[in-house]
């Protein structure tokens, strides 16, 4: 048996599957007030379109585009490679096959949410901000990136989550940048995706620890070293977190005139306050899925729990 299957749970059932569901109703609740305040105001549509517009004013040039482009262009094929090698290594390797089915759950779960709710559930209200009133809420693109870098991260040993987390976010998060730098995606819409593959992978994780038990669950944050890819993320999260609220301070503070008005320095604030959001909430999200993995999640084993 490897050291990654010897977890002893150390808290009541009860416990350790609480904050599972809590995570849930949290993260449904973001993605709702996101959308509440982003797409049903004028006000959030304003700065979600002043950010848009920013991106298309200072990086239209094709050489400033080129590398988003080429990133977005290959981005889907590389990810799902990469996640079909991973979901085969642990077929074939661990002979492990309930996750990988999860994982796969997760990332065609996620897809699916992204696009049934942006072309079917959801519609973007025209309240003359924007000339396109089509809803582009949340990002296809994000989506699938962020999806297929959690399928990675489902089936991933617990000793390697840290560094597959932080990788993994970061890579969500350049996808996020890039549909904003291309114009191809407001803030709230990368925002959006994000929070509904960290609801899906919360999904995937409590179903985990329903079938396998709990893994061993720290005492709290500051018992035990952690790892330098953790202890790198934790401070990305914190980065982020002050942006985050930073940006937003000072997206509502300024001066909201007709949004064909708005001068050249002003737009550059606020591409500057979206790539902020993008950027922040990738690394706070991917923070809070791993910490709850990490404290409340299953460790990597063949039978489900009960059958020795």
């Amino acid at each position: 048996m490897s050291p990654s299957t010897q977890h002893l749970p150390t808290t009541a059932p009860g416990r350790a599957v609480w904050p599972w569901y809590g995570a849930l109703v949290l993260l449904a609740a973001a993605f709702w007030a996101c959308f509440s305040f982003f797409v049903d105001t004028k006000l959030g549509q304003w700065i979600d379109e002043a950010a848009l517009l920013g991106g298309e004013a200072f990086l239209a040039a094709d050489k400033t585009r080129a590398p988003a482009l080429a990133f977005l262009d290959h981005m889907p094929a590389a990810s799902a490679l990469l996640a079909a090698a991973f979901i085969l290594f642990a077929l074939v390797r661990r002979r492990d096959f309930l996750r990988p089915l999860v994982a796969g759950a997760l990332l065609l779960g996620a897809a699916g949410t992204t696009q049934l709710l942006k072309h079917v559930v959801l519609e973007r209200p025209d309240l003359n901000i924007s000339g396109a009133s089509m809803n582009s809420f949340p990002s296809g693109h994000t989506t699938f990136a962020a999806a297929a870098m959690a399928t990675i991260f489902i089936v991933t040993p617990d000793a390697h989550r840290p560094l597959l987390a932080l990788l993994g976010w970061g890579y969500a998060a350049i996808a996020g940048a890039s549909t904003l730098v291309l114009g191809w995606h407001r803030p709230s819409d990368v925002i959006a995706a994000y929070l509904v593959v960290a609801w899906w992978s919360v999904l995937a994780g409590l179903f985990l620890r329903h079938a396998h038990g709990s893994s061993k669950v720290s005492d709290g944050p500051g018992h035990g070293s952690q790892p330098a890819p953790e202890r790198f993320l934790r401070v990305l999260a914190s980065l982020g977190a002050l942006t985050v609220a930073g940006g937003l301070a000072l997206a509502l503070a300024m001066p909201h005139p007709a949004i064909g008005t708005v001068g050249n320095g002003p737009l550059l604030l606020f591409l500057a306050v979206g790539l902020a959001l993008v950027l922040g909430t990738a690394m706070v999200t991917g923070l809070f899925v791993h910490v709850l993995f990490a404290r409340y999640g299953a460790p990597i084993r063949r039978r489900f729990r009960g059958m020795q």
